[in-house]
């Protein structure tokens, strides 16, 4: 890209600029942000040439210059997608350049391009007609390729919907808009969520609201026909999943229902009645109809008693449960069942660690419940049970409750000086103590006693040294043990030692590089 960019090396370049020029060609940097940034560049007085430059060898580039989604470096045999997966970013950097004075008709053709590629994704093909909407020579041609996509049913449901929801925004295609919507809510060959979309979209609508309206209620109240056959093979399996997500289109009808005007009791009793509806496939829709029903006042009531029979339920995915007793705590009349719903949920054994001591942290940050969640957490951080992940997960809690940090602080050092307790959760304690505010030297100086205790194993006490090699100001300390277990330990677990030495080697010489760019010197 060096010779598109003359003018950005050629003269005088302000620290903004200059800075901006160096965010641009940072292949480090995610594709929006360097978009942004050339964007940006070609706003700024003599700059416009080089940033709408390198807007265009971003919108045509295909050799590669993004760094690849993590799927596109698994092996072959585990991905074999042909889409352009680069695409997102080539829209977004034709739709800039569009917008640059000198360069509007190379960005336009650009995202007519795009528009046509049949093989990108349709989201990027409606992306770029929708640009090319917001360009006033070009309003009708971005129109009828928007018309073209949302009747074209080789495209996904939802690009089809996107498609003419973006119709019904350009006042001269709004009613062309809402037909194209109307027929799609009413194509029983689409997915459920996808119809759903389509209604929501015409009740929003300005005199089509009753045929919204009518729309959602069919879909509400509409059971999902299941065959009744056992689910053996993966095109059936993949079917199932296919009707989980059509319930979840029925929640999202009552849902939209409850949320308009003169149809609000209509849906808050869809959602009562699919919150228990035993049909439903996947339990979170369960939850999800209750939840709605909290944020409805004069339904408030009826959704708070099934939020909580929800939340005892055991058979319910743990966060999720998690999550609903939350949002009751944070609802006004709803504040004392959340606080016994996550006390309950913090002693609940079913649950994974994480979950119970967010439950108990989350009683902690609500108003009123501070010391109960305190008191939560500190049992929890005495618990023996779990190997020690319970524990050390409610003293991170505990550290981040107001005036609890020197309680958490003082558990955490009686940990890490209790011979009873495993190597492990004694290292562990330590290390958790180096992050406490204002306890850094205190959790270091025990990992260098643990590190240098020989009623440890030897894997206890260069696990003690590794972990001092994370603390800023204490890695030469750490290189010091490390060498000293080196020397001392079987030739088999040397190369592992070495691993680690290297490591904190690397560290502590980016730890120096930062201190120099500073100007200071590491903090002890």
């Amino acid at each position: 890209m060096g010779d598109l960019m003359a003018d950005s090396t050629d003269k005088y370049q302000s620290p903004e600029t200059a800075d901006m020029v160096r965010r641009a060609e940072d292949a480090s940097l995610s594709t929006t942000d360097r978009i942004e940034v050339a964007e940006a560049l070609a706003r700024v007085p003599g700059h416009r040439e080089d940033g709408a430059a390198r807007l265009a060898h971003f919108a045509d580039d295909t050799a590669g210059e993004w760094p690849k989604p993590w799927l596109l470096r698994l092996p072959m045999w585990r991905w074999t997608s042909t889409r352009d997966r680069k695409a997102y970013a080539r829209v977004r950097a034709a739709a800039a350049l569009a917008g640059v004075d000198g360069h509007r008709e190379a960005g336009a053709a650009l995202l007519t391009r795009f528009a046509e590629d049949e093989s990108l994704d349709g989201d990027d093909r409606v992306a770029a007609a929708e640009a090319l909407v917001g360009m006033a020579d070009h309003r009708e041609s971005g129109a009828a390729l928007l018309t073209r996509f949302a009747e074209d049913k080789s495209l996904d449901g939802d690009d089809r919907v996107a498609a003419a929801e973006a119709l019904v925004g350009m006042a001269d295609h709004r009613e062309s808009g809402a037909a194209l919507l109307i027929r799609l809510a009413d194509d029983t060959a689409g997915r459920l969520v996808d119809r759903v979309w389509a209604a929501i979209t015409v009740a929003a609508l300005d005199g089509h609201q009753e045929a919204g309206a009518t729309r959602l209620v069919h879909f509400a109240e509409t059971p999902t026909t299941k065959p009744a056959k056992p689910w053996w093979t993966l095109r059936r399996r993949k079917a199932q999943s296919l009707f989980g997500s059509e319930d979840g289109g029925r929640v999202h009808a009552a849902g939209a229902l409850a949320r308009m005007d003169g149809y609000r009791d209509v849906g808050a009793a869809f959602l009562a009645r699919l919150a228990t509806d035993p049909d439903l496939d996947n339990r979170r829709w369960h939850v999800s109809a209750a939840e709605q029903l909290l944020d409805l006042d004069d339904h408030r009531e009826t959704g708070a008693a099934l939020v909580a029979r929800l939340v005892r339920d055991t058979d319910i995915y743990g966060r999720k449960r998690l999550d609903a007793a939350r949002k009751l705590i944070g609802l006004e009349g709803c504040q004392a069942l959340g606080a016994t719903l996550l006390t309950r949920l913090a002693y609940d054994t079913t649950l994974e660690t994480w979950d119970r001591t967010s439950a108990a942290g989350a009683l902690a940050a609500a108003e009123g419940y501070r010391d109960a969640g305190v008191a939560l957490l500190t049992d929890l951080a005495h618990d023996t049970g779990d190997h020690g992940s319970l524990r050390r997960f409610a003293l991170r809690d505990l550290t981040r409750v107001e005036g609890c940090r020197e309680a958490a602080a003082e558990i955490l050092t009686a940990f890490a000086e209790d011979p009873t307790i495993s190597e492990h959760d004694r290292l562990s304690a330590a290390e958790q103590l180096t992050g406490v505010d204002g306890y850094r030297e205190a959790g270091a100086a025990l990992l260098i006693r643990l590190a240098e205790d020989s009623t440890l194993t030897i894997e206890g006490r260069v696990d003690a040294a590794k972990k001092l090699g994370r603390v800023d100001g204490y890695r030469p300390e750490a290189l010091r043990l490390l060498n000293g277990r080196y020397y001392a330990a079987d030739p088999d677990y040397r190369a592992r030692i070495q691993v680690h030495i290297n490591s904190v080697r690397k560290a502590l010489d980016e730890e120096k590089n930062r201190d120099g760019e500073a100007g200071g010197t590491p903090d002890r």
